[in-house]
């Protein structure tokens, strides 16, 4: 028999045991449901010791606002204000949860507006290229320092390319959006572009090329000197530009293939021919180049282009800067 009252002892005990276990872990579970409408019902009453003006201060009812902390208090299982007749008080540990929470709402809001910034395209990233050697100049770099202004939290990343490359990196979502002259880009299928502007289009030549310092040249000057190209693949307008030249200058030029813009200009400076570029490039800085004004040249289009199904919300608040130039 008395091993039958110490089997029923032990029962009981390891039932209190478990059944403590399960409070806790309800008590616990109860814990984990506040939500953030009590929160900041506690912290606007916590704030303002009133239940009516934390309800005029949220445009809610009182009586909503009074159910909303009874319940926070229920989950924690602790009182968080003492209630008298005509005053509120926090309790201890209601003044320890209106510090801690009020750092936490704040934490949590502008988390909340950094993610709608990023939906709604006014933070995140965007991937601009260019063609190599072009020079960032009005209007894309005063496109860029708007745009920084207004949208700093948009991290915007240059890089150059080959033309070849360009449309590749665009067509392939690499880049979101593309500078470049309109020959260069705007056949290519699935892209959209923006006329922003034009560059006057000179004549690349050694500085030593016995016409670098003759004033009013003309095209057909230069019927004897080789014209720099590049093949179809890179840039289709490009290849076909040495009959281009010929035509306007009556003659048939010399040419010699570049395999791209990128050699090409390096095959300028080291004298293997002559090649027309915008006034933008940066080879106008050396040395060893004239850019030469020549009437027959017209002046190349500037554009921007994107491709019409990039999903980057920051493409369209960037094109806006170039509204009203």
């Amino acid at each position: 028999m008395q091993q039958i009252h110490e089997f029923m002892r032990e029962m009981m005990v390891s039932c209190d045991t478990l059944l403590m276990k399960a409070q806790h872990e309800m008590d616990k579970e109860r814990r984990d449901l506040l939500n953030f409408s009590q929160i900041k019902c506690f912290l606007a009453a916590a704030e303002y010791l009133s239940f009516t003006k934390a309800a005029k201060r949220l445009y809610l009812s009182q009586p909503v606002v009074s159910r909303q902390i009874a319940a926070m208090e229920e989950a924690l299982g602790m009182e968080l204000f003492y209630r008298e007749k005509k005053s509120l008080r926090l309790t201890p540990a209601g003044t320890v949860m209106a510090e801690g929470l009020e750092q936490l709402a704040g934490d949590y809001q502008v988390l909340v507006e950094k993610a709608n910034a990023a939906h709604q395209g006014f933070a995140g990233q965007l991937n601009i290229g260019m063609i190599e050697g072009q020079q960032v100049c009005p209007p894309y770099s005063d496109a860029l320092t708007k745009f920084s202004r207004f949208h700093p939290d948009i991290r915007v990343f240059l890089s150059g390319h080959t033309m070849a490359e360009l449309s590749r990196a665009l067509a392939g979502g690499e880049i979101d959006v593309a500078f470049g002259a309109s020959f260069n880009l705007e056949d290519e299928e699935g892209l959209e572009h923006l006329v922003v502007g034009k560059a006057s289009t000179r004549l690349v030549i050694p500085k030593d090329h016995p016409l670098a310092n003759k004033q009013n040249v003309r095209l057909s000057d230069f019927k004897e000197d080789t014209f720099l190209t590049l093949p179809e693949k890179e840039s289709p307008y490009i290849s076909r530009f040495a009959q281009y030249v010929g035509e306007l200058g009556n003659f048939k030029p010399k040419t010699l293939e570049a395999p791209n813009i990128r050699e090409l200009a390096l095959w300028l400076e080291a004298g293997y021919g002559i090649f027309p570029l915008n006034e933008n490039h940066s080879l106008r800085n050396s040395p060893k180049l004239v850019f030469k004004e020549i009437p027959e040249f017209a002046d190349s289009v500037e554009i921007v282009m994107w491709k019409k199904d990039d999903p980057n919300p920051a493409i369209a608040p960037f094109l806006e800067q170039f509204e009203d130039m």
